[in-house]
């Protein structure tokens, strides 16, 4: 018993040895795949991080370079308006007045403009837009806030270009940008750059990586930018050069000159954010590695029963006779390209039914009164030609008073002289009369005149009178062009040749069958952009159409009828489809309204039929309202965007990628309230806010509530509240 005990303990010692040489060895390869990986992540990751950073860099030069040709531009319209200009020249304080109103609407235009100041050395007049500007003995006082800060102008006004000055003291710093001004001048312009759009415009190009960005003076002083204390310990040793600087293995110093003042950008990248994440990551998974090498075998055997037997099953499924020595993969891939393929004949079948049905109603018009015996040679197919060239005519051809009208002998004529033979029918034969359609194939441009030019011989060489109808290339149209060959038919002439397009714009009234195309093209759109009210106008559109085709007594209201009525329902369920909606909500609707729309009377079903198809767009409309846009998320973007100028409800529209229509109809119904009355309360109640709490001028409160017309925010102030703002910011106080 010891013995075996001591057999048994041996084992066990030997298995762990090996176990554990294995997994030591397992552990330095993964130990050494991990540094390796981290090396080479630190080289990749760090060139990438600084092609990105001198990428963002230059962008922000750009940006800053543009700022202030905004700037430059702003001080061109300032030193040629009329206001100031008569000003300097003219001591009345109107003008000093306007001069000033315009100062403050170029400091609103431009976003990088915080105060616009305008001294004038002669008068010793200042003017400023924004902040508080004082003079005393040449120098210029300006206020932060908090305290004033001096700016000792003359000593940048010999530059021959701009210059950006930064103004600082322990607590606080303005920038000031002082366009180039001549000695000889008795005024200057500068300005006051506006703080947060300087760090809007830094904070634009900080991603992971990038550690601080600031904008630095000649004298390394730090004006403005993002975690300047990561720069503090690099500023008595910053180097002078542009370009990158590398500090160490991890940190990359960047400097950018080239900005007026003497000012340079300067950034500090660093890749130990994105190497602690690969740390991080490697130390999280490597367990999971060591697990996954132990367990390897195991997973690999159970994977296999996950998916070798849903295969074997699936097989058996879908092939009845699995063929040895090719793969299930192989095997099954054949059976879905079979069932795609069948599908793909389903679908032209499909596609066909909606033809044949059309052509069994053609054909059986074609074969009534009479006429199947004349008509045996006809194939009914060429009349629905793919070709765009084909052109489809009715003819109506009277003989004379008193002569017998022998239809084969007009039939023999257009046989022989159209390019197809058996390509006429008789449709309709009465005593004196017969209707025939023609099908005209070829390339020929002039076809029209080509078949009134052949009615012209035969009714000269007759005697009897003829009524042509316009060209279609479309069957479907086959209803309307019956209708107007009987128009022209009824038209007095001297002529013996009537052609519909000819006398069309005297007739009174336009034919009732004309296919309908426009509204259902109209129809489709409405519904792709979930415009529900067009869509249900233009569906009792198309149905009085269809009643009015219903009264008519011709030959094609049945044919007409059920060809619209299938592409009414085709239009909404295809729409349905493309936007999502689940087709068990509405497949017994459906089906329900396609037999009644196929097979039934339409007078006997009309009214089925139209409340079916009403039902199908509530539901459409239901599940697209519940399942695309909340009241909520409306909300949120008029709370974003109301004070924008350009706001309006085509913005909000955009923003959901519906049509405007249906996004006025949407907005009343969710809130009650017209979209333009709801934006003036949302505007009013923050201009009421900024009138009492505030002391910023008319025009800025305007401007900021989504007015850039002061006049027009006046008289809507005044027309709202019964008073002008001013009268309400002292009526309040």
């Amino acid at each position: 018993m010891k013995r075996y005990t001591r057999l048994y303990t041996d084992k066990n010692i030997t298995l762990i040895k090996y176990f554990l040489s294995y997994f030591i060895i397992l552990s330095m390869l993964f130990l050494g795949f991990f540094f390796a990986v981290r090396i080479q992540l630190n080289n990749i990751y760090f060139k990438n991080l600084n092609e990105q950073t001198d990428k963002r860099l230059n962008t922000i030069m750009e940006q800053l370079e543009n700022n202030l040709i905004g700037v430059n531009q702003v001080q061109s319209m300032l030193t040629r308006d009329i206001n100031l200009v008569l000003f300097r020249y003219k001591n009345e304080d109107w003008y000093g007045y306007q001069a000033a109103q315009r100062m403050s609407e170029y400091t609103v235009s431009n976003s990088f403009i915080d105060t616009i100041v305008y001294a004038d050395y002669r008068r010793g007049s200042i003017f400023s837009s924004g902040k508080h500007v004082y003079e005393k003995e040449g120098i210029y006082y300006i206020y932060t806030g908090t305290h004033y800060l001096p700016f000792p102008i003359h000593e940048y006004t010999d530059s021959n270009s701009g210059q950006l000055v930064y103004l600082s003291d322990k607590t606080s710093g303005l920038l000031i940008y002082l366009p180039y001004n001549s000695n000889n001048e008795n005024y200057s312009i500068f300005y006051v750059i506006s703080a947060n759009e300087l760090m809007s415009v830094l904070e634009s190009s900080v991603f992971t990586g990038i550690e601080s960005i600031c904008l630095m003076t000649p004298e390394h002083q730090l004006v403005s930018g993002i975690n300047k204390e990561a720069l503090l310990p690099y500023l008595d040793s910053m180097e002078t050069e542009p370009g990158p600087h590398k500090l160490n293995g991890e940190e990359t110093m960047f400097l950018y000159s080239g900005i007026p003042g003497g000012l340079s950008l300067v950034a500090l990248s660093s890749n130990k954010a994105i190497l602690a994440q690969v740390n991080l990551a490697f130390r999280n998974t490597y367990l999971i590695l060591v697990l996954l090498a132990s367990f390897g075998v195991i997973l690999i055997l159970f994977s296999m029963r996950l998916t070798y037997w849903p295969l074997h099953q699936l097989l058996t499924r879908m092939v009845d006779k699995p063929q040895p020595g090719r793969s299930y993969v192989e095997q099954i891939d054949d059976a879905f390209n079979t069932a795609i393929s069948e599908n793909k004949v389903l679908q032209n079948k499909l596609d066909k039914y909606r033809v044949s049905m059309q052509k069994s109603i053609l054909d059986s018009i074609v074969s009534d009164n009479n006429n199947a015996e004349i008509n045996r040679f006809l194939n009914i197919d060429q009349f629905f030609s793919d070709e765009p060239d084909n052109k489809i005519f009715i003819l109506k051809i009277t003989s004379p008073q008193k002569k017998i009208f022998v239809p084969e002998e007009v039939m023999d004529f257009l046989d022989n002289s159209l390019p197809d033979e058996n390509s006429c029918a008789l449709l309709e034969a009465g005593r004196g009369f017969g209707v025939f359609m023609i099908n005209y194939p070829g390339i020929e441009r002039n076809k029209d005149e080509v078949v009134c030019l052949l009615m012209s011989d035969y009714c000269q060489d007759t005697g009897c009178r003829a009524a042509v109808s316009n060209a279609a290339s479309s069957p479907l149209e086959i209803p309307s062009l019956y209708e107007n060959v009987m128009l022209a038919d009824k038209y007095s002439t001297d002529d013996p040749v009537i052609y519909y397009p000819d006398i069309a714009d005297s007739i009174p009234s336009g034919p009732s069958m004309a296919y309908p195309y426009r509204n259902l093209d109209a129809l489709a759109f409405s519904l792709k952009t979930c415009d529900f009210l067009t869509a249900h106008k233009l569906k009792e559109e198309l149905f009085e159409q269809i009643n009015g085709a219903a009264d008519n007594g011709s030959l094609f209201p049945d044919f007409f009828i059920h060809c619209v009525l299938i592409d009414i329902l085709t239009v909404i369920i295809n729409s349905m489809n493309r936007m999502n909606i689940r087709f068990k909500n509405y497949n017994e609707l459906y089906f329900e309204t396609l037999y009644l729309c196929r097979s039934c009377p339409y007078e006997e079903k009309k009214e089925e039929i139209s409340r079916n198809m009403d039902e199908l767009l509530i539901i459409f409309e239901s599940e697209y309202e519940n399942s695309a846009i909340h009241a909520c998320r409306i909300q949120e973007i008029l709370q974003e965007e109301f004070a924008s100028p350009d706001f309006s409800i085509s913005t909000l529209a955009d923003k959901f990628q519906i049509s405007i229509a249906y996004m006025s109809y949407l907005f009343k119904k969710k809130f009650n309230r017209n979209f333009s009355d709801y934006l003036w309360d949302m505007r009013l109640k923050k201009a009421e806010d900024l009138l009492l709490h505030t002391d910023m001028s008319i025009e800025q409160i305007s401007a900021s509530v989504g007015y850039i017309n002061v006049s027009s925010f006046r008289r809507k102030f005044k027309q709202e509240i019964g008073m002008t703002p001013s009268a309400f910011r002292e009526g309040k106080e």
